[in-house]
């Protein structure tokens, strides 16, 4: 059986490995950094899931560029869902994204067992 295919968006490289480690045996992990590339491996993989951080660079401690992000996704491919995962006081930004089409979210650091 195939694996689905998992997209990364996270700019911290040692969350990138851990969350690839982690996710490598159920699905076939695709890694970006930033919105540029993330919104290439959306064209060239189709995911079906994609996790976001949305504290990405240029400005990685704002939450713009995730948004901007985000809406590009699922504009760009409506059919991917799109966890938003976010630090201990991200939850008000968290809720934002579902409301703007997130499928759901988790929080830093993440835990296995809540995967959905």
């Amino acid at each position: 059986m195939d694996k689905s295919n998992l997209l990364i968006i996270e700019d911290d490289e040692e969350i990138q490995s851990q969350m690839k480690w982690a996710f490598a045996s159920h699905y076939e992990v695709s890694l970006a950094s930033d919105r540029q590339h993330a919104l290439g491996m959306i064209r060239r993989h189709q995911p079906a899931v994609a996790t976001l951080d949305l504290g990405l660079p240029p400005h990685p401690r704002e939450v713009t560029e995730g948004f901007r992000t985000l809406s590009e996704i699922l504009q760009e491919a409506p059919h991917t869902k799109v966890i938003v995962i976010t630090g201990q006081d991200g939850k008000e930004h968290a809720l934002q994204a579902i409301a703007q089409g997130a499928y759901d979210f988790l929080r830093k650091p993440v835990e296995l067992d809540e995967w959905p």
